[in-house]
């Protein structure tokens, strides 16, 4: 499977549906809270050009917002795993 990093804030309600949503599937990421780490704050600004809640990053595809993505990131995820339905 390919890496998974979120890029979150404390107070952003997507990003808590999301790490639920992962850890739920059991999908591995690395989180970068940009509230509390300077670093991530940088490498987001810099290398997405954005400083939004959540991010997620999964392998080369990017995506804003969990809500409006969640398909896409399911499709995606299941892809990896080969299809399986939960």
């Amino acid at each position: 499977m390919e890496k998974v990093v979120i890029y979150t804030s404390p107070n952003c309600n997507d990003c808590h549906a999301l790490k639920d949503f992962l850890s739920e599937r059991g999908v591995l990421f690395i989180e970068k809270n940009i509230a509390d780490d300077k670093s991530a704050r940088e490498e987001l600004a810099n290398k997405y050009g954005r400083m939004a809640t959540p991010t997620i990053v999964i392998g080369e595809k990017m995506f804003l917002g969990f809500a409006e993505n969640r398909q896409m990131i399911e499709k995606l995820l299941k892809e990896q795993t080969g299809g399986a339905d939960d």
